[in-house]
């Protein structure tokens, strides 16, 4: 992605989740566990924060609506469990995934190892227009920092994952995110197309959004 591109264009988040929306696509967010997945999601779908941490139990559900000019997107954001028990169920879901949001902590440096076996299953059971964004996690904790961010752009490049960046689910993240890059990215390939109805834009798994559950920078990886 070319990070130049994101000023041309006005996103807005949408907190309405009944809001009507052109667009509906899956994203799961993986890794090991520990790395901040659940407080990323949490952060963006309701802006709150707790350091407590509580392990997910098979997945948790997160909406986040996104105007990009005048297309509603909307992110079914699938929080996985990180443990090696759900290794299985997670991939068969992954499969109709739009997104994945990989993500490691960059205090953790077993996490950043551990990355290569993600990318690997996760492309092995990908759908073809399925796109990879990686993410650091906790720069909010410099002092303890043990992965470098060229280390973490390094990986992108190797495997040629669509977007790197360093985040903190604490502190929040920067504008745009990686979900509004997404975002713009869908936006772009649905104004292009002529067949509106392409399953990368209405996910085929798509639920009603009354039932779902309760230092910064962006480095083109092209």
């Amino acid at each position: 992605m070319e990070t130049e591109k994101y000023g041309k264009y006005k996103t807005k988040k949408i907190d309405n989740l009944n809001t009507k929306c052109d667009i509906c696509s899956k994203v799961e967010i993986v890794g090991d566990c520990q790395v901040g997945k659940s407080s990323i999601a949490k952060k963006l779908s309701k802006n709150i924060f707790s350091s407590e941490y509580i392990p997910t139990s098979g997945y948790e559900l997160y909406p986040y609506i996104i105007k990009v000019e005048d297309k509603y997107i909307k992110f079914q954001i699938w929080d996985m469990c990180g443990n090696e028990n759900y290794r299985s169920a997670l991939f068969n879901l992954y499969k109709n995934a739009t997104f994945g949001i990989l993500v490691y902590s960059i205090t953790d440096y077993k996490s950043f190892e551990n990355l290569e076996n993600w990318i690997t299953k996760m492309k092995e059971n990908a759908s073809p227009n399925n796109k990879i964004i990686l993410l650091g996690n906790k720069v909010d904790e410099e002092e303890k920092r043990v992965v470098t961010f060229d280390e973490g752009k390094q990986l992108c490049k190797k495997y040629n994952l669509e977007l790197f960046m360093e985040v903190s689910a604490k502190e929040g993240f920067n504008n745009p995110n990686f979900v509004d890059i997404s975002a713009i990215n869908l936006y772009e390939e649905y104004i292009q197309l002529a067949d509106k109805t392409d399953s990368t834009f209405i996910n085929n798994e798509s639920i009603a959004l009354s039932e779902v559950n309760e230092k910064k920078r962006p480095i083109c990886c092209l």
